[in-house]
């Protein structure tokens, strides 16, 4: 199988079972979802290795989202709101 249907049907795969994850623990907060889908998309990556023809638009804005909500949740415990 080529690597990037293999990549694709993987990540389509991990993200259906970790939403229905998260939803059966009863997760409703959107920050953990967005999280827990950029986690499961560089592993997807960083297994499978796809070929790119330009530059990863969505890996960046993945990490951006990432690093906000991290940057928000760290603030949040460090300042008690």
């Amino acid at each position: 199988m080529d690597r990037n249907a293999l990549f694709n049907t993987t990540l389509a795969a991990m993200v259906a079972i970790s939403v229905w994850a998260l939803s059966s623990l009863g997760e409703a907060e959107l920050d953990v979802y967005v999280s827990v889908l950029t986690l499961v998309y560089f592993i997807c990556i960083a297994v499978f290795r796809p070929a790119r023809a330009f530059f990863d638009i969505p890996a960046a804005a993945l990490f951006a989202a990432f690093a906000a909500i991290v940057a928000l949740r760290v603030m949040s415990i460090l300042y008690g709101a």
